[in-house]
């Protein structure tokens, strides 16, 4: 019994280490340039200018800005009992 605990504690302490080796090597993993360059600004409108037509896109009748919160269970079922 004492050879299987001994078999158990030296496995948990190679998956700790692995693991431990997997977290080491993500933190010293230096970004490639890829991930480094920003963002290109194509196609990016500020949020109070109105976006310009494009030819050849289909263009949307209305913009819609969408505040606030769903309605909760209780209000949908208040709701409903009040239109029906």
């Amino acid at each position: 019994m004492t050879q299987f605990m001994h078999i158990a504690r030296n496995v948990e302490v190679w998956i700790f280490g692995a693991f431990g080796g997997l977290v080491l090597a993500a933190c010293l993993d230096q970004p490639d340039e890829r991930t480094a360059r920003p963002a290109s600004p194509v196609g990016v409108v500020r949020e109070t200018e109105l976006a310009q037509p494009q030819t050849g896109v289909a263009q949307p009748m209305y913009v819609v800005y969408v505040v606030g919160k769903r309605p909760s269970g209780a209000v949908k079922r208040a709701t409903r009992a009040s239109a029906g």
